[in-house]
Parts: C-alpha cells; structure tokens; sequence
C-alpha cells in the first residue's frame, strides 16, 4: 500500500481531475513531465526550450509532448511564438471532452477503427521480456544503433507497445523507424503516431511498408514541387494533405494540374481550402481532364456549346414567327405606343 506522505502537503498546486481519469495511462511520461511543471508554474507563459530544460528532455521530445496536449484541449499555444499556458479548471477540459463525443456522435461517416487503448509497461516487466526474449533485446539494441543514441524507458515502452497493442511484426518496426529517421522525426511521439496509422492500415508485411513509405515519399516530392508552382510557405504538409496528395498523384493529376485546381481554388472562393481543391480535381477526373491541354479544350467545347445553345434559342424565335406569319397571326408593336395592333 502506497500514500502521500502528509509532510509534502505544505505546498500543493491543482491539477485538473480530467488528466488522471483521462490521460494518466494514454500520455507519454515526457508529456505528463511537461504538464505537472506547467501547472506548478501557472502565471507565466513558456517557451518549449525553457520546459525542455527544466524536465530534463529533448526540445524535440517536449515539442511533441507539447503539442498533444494542444492538440487535446488540454494547454493553449500563441502560434506566434510557440508559447503554452494551461488551462485553470478541468470544467474547461470536460467541456472540451464533451463537445469531442458529441462531434463524434454527429458524424456521418464510414464508422473508423477502434482506439487502442496504450498500457504502458513498468520497467519491471520490460526487464522481464528482455530476459525471457532476446529479440526484445536485439531490438532495442538495433533501435539505438538505427537512432544514433541511447533509448531509455519511454522508447522502450514505445516499441513494447507497438508489439504487444498493435500487433507489429519486428521487422515491420525497423522499417518503420527508418521511414521516421528519413523524414528527420525521431520523436517518441511522432514514431507512435506511424505506429498506430501503420496499425490502422493494418500493414504486416514488408511489402505493405514499402508502399508505403514510397507513397509517402513521393508526397512529400510532389508537395515540394506544389510549393514551388503555388508559393505557398508551409514548410510540410499535414498528414490529411499528404493523403489527399497521394490519392491526386494515383487519379494521375501532374503537380501542374494540382496547382491550376489550387488556383482555381483560390479564385472562387478567396481562400485556401485543400477540400475545395479536391472537389475541383475530382471533377476533371470525372470529366477526363488529365492535362492543361485537355482543361483548355474542355473549357473551349463548353464555351462552343453555350454559344451554340443561345443561336438554337435564336432561331427558334425566328422560326416561330414565321409561322406566326402564315397563319395571319403577326403581332407588332409601334415605335412609340405601348398598345398592340393586329392586321
């Protein structure tokens, strides 16, 4: 039986109900780290680096932790400057949590994969399963040659986690810790985030991952070429966009064409919105549009019919009068009155 010793009562400071019942086993150790010194130091904002130093982690560790807790409603972050301050109640976060379900619930959407609730292991039991299991061992012993440093518990538990809740094959995971160590993301975070999308995708296999890692490549290529024909300054895309480019670059759209629908885009609606740029190049798809030729050309045919549309309604008025004509029934109207005569 465990208990506070009462002696450390003498100075206390709040912490919001919400991250105990909600995040204490879905949090990584680095992010519960840079919360508690947070709500110590409530009245002051913090830049990352400042909280990386007084927790003892690595900027781009605590620059993940971070940015799940903002990403959860948990901290608010000045865009600016990167600067966090937490929120004073766990009202706050409740109502954050609340309107999450009921967004969820209001979806209409294809129903997604279950959450998989992360039980992070004690270091007891990874001491275990290293002693009971050598790959365990070679494992981490690879990953800190593949990292270029030494990896402590929360990476342990991290690939512990990807074998035993996400059911990843260990060779699936090397593959999966270059794919993160060639886009320059070492994080823990960012490493169990292509875990659980990997998870998610449900890929097993090398193949699966090498198609994946080369799609994602290839994203990240054309996305820097969009940059280019656009002059949009995002230095990466988000994940949403990086698939919305995948599945551009396989409907066999060019990054000019991506980049005229992104114009257009822009020209309709004043903004740049990824989903309206979707809608347009879908469009061409359907209509075959694969090129700027066949886009000029469709443009033209549309323009023709138009034009011949309104000749056809021409003479369909002239036609009628003719007739009109014959059967003695001319209707004219005079210069000048506004009444109408027969003959």
């Amino acid at each position: 039986m465990y208990k506070l010793n009462t002696e450390y009562y003498s100075s206390v400071f709040v912490v919001p109900s919400v991250i105990v019942e909600k995040y204490i086993k879905m949090a990584s150790f680095c992010a519960l780290k840079s919360l508690l010194w947070i709500l110590k130091n409530q009245g002051s904002n913090y830049s990352a680096q400042e909280i990386a130093k007084a927790v003892g982690s690595s900027e781009a560790d605590t620059k993940e932790a971070l940015d799940y807790w903002v990403n959860e409603g948990v901290l608010l972050c000045d865009k600016t400057d990167s600067v966090l301050s937490p929120l004073e109640s766990d009202s706050h976060l409740s109502k954050a949590v609340n309107r999450e379900i009921k967004n969820e619930i209001g979806k209409d959407e294809k129903p997604s994969v279950p959450e998989i609730k992360l039980v992070r292991p004690t270091m007891e039991q990874i001491v275990d399963r290293m002693a009971e299991d050598k790959t365990i061992e070679g494992l981490f012993n690879q990953a800190q040659i593949m990292l270029g440093r030494t990896i402590g518990f929360d990476m342990q538990s991290a690939i512990l986690m990807m074998i035993d809740n996400y059911g990843l094959p260990i060779e699936i995971i090397l593959d999966l810790l270059q794919y993160c160590i060639d886009a320059g993301k070492t994080s823990n975070a960012f490493i169990l985030s292509v875990a659980k999308d990997w998870c998610k995708r449900e890929i097993t296999t090398p193949e699966q991952a090498q198609q994946y890692v080369s799609e994602h490549n290839e994203a990240s290529r054309i996305f820097d070429e969009f940059k280019q024909f656009t002059g949009i300054n995002s230095p990466k895309a988000t994940p949403k966009q990086t698939e919305l480019f995948i599945e551009w670059s396989k409907m066999g759209f060019s990054v000019e064409m991506m980049a005229l629908a992104y114009n257009e885009g822009v020209e309709r609606t004043g903004k740049i919105s990824y989903p309206y740029i979707n809608k347009i190049l879908l469009n061409w798809h359907e209509q075959g549009f694969k090129t700027p030729e066949d886009l000029e050309k469709g443009k033209e045919d549309f323009k023709n019919k138009k034009g011949a549309e309104k000749t056809n309604e021409r003479s369909y008025d002239i036609e009628k009068a003719i007739k009109e004509a014959e059967n003695g029934k001319i209707v004219y109207r005079k210069k000048n009155r506004g009444d109408k005569n027969e003959v």
